[in-house]
């Protein structure tokens, strides 16, 4: 983004204005963002102080570095701290009413570096590197894009210390799944996102107990991270009042289903979306470091699974649904949404500027049973094979000359280095205490 002062600062301030006198109720705004282990971040306002910023022309301070300073866990990394203070820029456009908590609303943040070089003060921000590869795909290619998601969760309980799955009929899509006592939560979760504006398609059970699906209909980029990070927070927070919990965590039960965050992304430009899936598909390996970025994230993944496309196929990577629509099925709620997407796009641009050729072949097989063979994936052009730790995505991503040229050291750099300290601390916890973690946050 370089210096997105003058841009931001057109976001008019009468959109604050107007949204309190619609909210008269709301007393709080939570500033949020989401820091490079993809924890979501906040800080909790009152009205009159945000108004006085607002007033002021002023930008809420924090600690620097406040998107790189910590690991999954909260602990510090004392080497990258220094002085100087960050800012956090509210995004008026993205500010909602939390339903579950009516005096308050949600703002999600652009992040200004204030230890930087100048111009480079928005370089790792998230949030604001998404939105320039999006403007970017505009701007150079034409290129309108599209997100939807898929958030699957699981609601939980806990009785006498021990969490678990709350009792449902464990089956996919039957209505027996719907005939229990939650039913009425879900509705009133996706009551919730309606009233905020975020449009839902439907929801379903997910064929494990407890486990249940909602779709919600596309949006470009940032404001399809901005309203699913408002959605994940509102299924917990209604599951809350209600004395029980969710969690979006891949595998947060032994014995039970996993749990991915599917991405449908579109592109309109048809006659570049070879292009751009090439280059998708060539990245895919190193992508997973942001895709699949926590320490047990591989649990969803197959034995001997590859990095494949097929059309309507859901054992691949990549699902082509139709032309320039895919459901992409790596992702997991631990990831920083803003950054994924963000990287996932820079390498389907990178691929229509070079021209890139689509050379692997459509994978047709129904790879649940059994992988693709050395010698029919070598027929089909398929190359990779899915990293299988955290480690091998983080080395993967290191190895990524093209990407990591196309995102640039500000994010690399510095996310390579947090994510592989995450992973050397994730490695000395036993399975139990990440997951206790891990469930607390995501």
């Amino acid at each position: 983004m370089g210096d997105a002062r003058s841009e931001i600062m057109a976001v008019e301030s009468d959109i604050l204005q107007s949204f309190l006198v619609d909210n008269p109720a709301v007393e709080f705004i939570r500033f949020q963002w989401v820091d490079y282990s993809g924890v979501v971040m906040a800080r909790v306002l009152t009205k009159s102080f945000v108004l006085s910023l607002d007033q002021n022309g002023q930008k809420l301070s924090t600690p620097s570095p406040i998107l790189t300073a910590c690991l999954v866990d909260g602990s510090l990394l004392i080497d990258e701290i220094h002085s100087g203070i960050d800012q956090m820029w509210p995004d008026w456009s993205s500010i909602r009413v939390n339903s579950y908590h009516p005096n308050t609303a949600s703002v999600m943040c652009f992040v200004e570096e204030g230890e930087q070089e100048e111009g480079k003060a928005f370089r790792r921000c998230p949030r604001s590197r998404l939105r320039d590869v999006s403007l970017a795909a505009k701007a150079k290619h034409n290129i309108d894009l599209l997100v939807g998601m898929e958030i699957e969760f699981f609601i939980i309980e806990e009785v006498n210390g021990i969490v678990a799955p709350v009792k449902t009929v464990p089956h996919v899509y039957s209505t027996a799944s719907l005939r229990n006592n939650y039913i009425p939560i879900l509705e009133e979760i996706v009551r919730a996102f309606q009233q905020a504006g975020i449009k839902v398609r439907q929801f379903h059970s997910e064929g494990d107990s407890g486990c249940y699906e909602i779709s919600t209909e596309p949006l470009p980029p940032l404001q399809s991270a901005d309203a699913l990070y408002f959605c994940h927070e509102t299924i917990r927070g209604i599951c809350a009042q209600h004395g029980l919990r969710a969690t979006m965590f891949p595998k947060p039960f032994e014995k039970h289903s996993i749990v991915g965050s599917h991405y449908h992304l579109s592109i309109s430009k048809k006659d570049k979306e070879d292009s751009f899936l090439a280059g998708m598909l060539a990245s895919w390996r190193g992508l997973a470091a942001f895709y699949q970025p926590n320490y047990d994230s591989n649990s969803r993944l197959r034995p001997g699974e590859r990095v494949t496309w097929g059309v309507e196929n859901k054992t691949a990577s990549i699902r082509k649904i139709r032309s320039g629509h895919w459901e992409l099925r790596g992702p997991d709620a631990t990831a920083n949404t803003y950054l994924a997407l963000m990287a996932i796009i820079t390498a389907g641009l990178t691929a229509v500027e070079s021209g890139k050729e689509l050379k692997m072949k459509n994978a047709t097989k129904i790879m649940f049973a059994a992988p693709l063979g050395d010698k029919e994936a070598e027929e089909m052009g398929i190359v990779d094979h899915q990293p299988r730790t955290l480690k091998e995505a983080v080395e993967s991503l290191n190895a990524d000359e093209v990407l990591k040229e196309a995102i640039g050291p500000e994010v690399i750099e510095t996310y390579i280095n947090l994510k592989t300290k995450e992973e050397a601390k994730m490695s000395q916890m036993v399975p139990s205490e990440r997951r206790t973690l891990a469930m607390a946050l995501f």
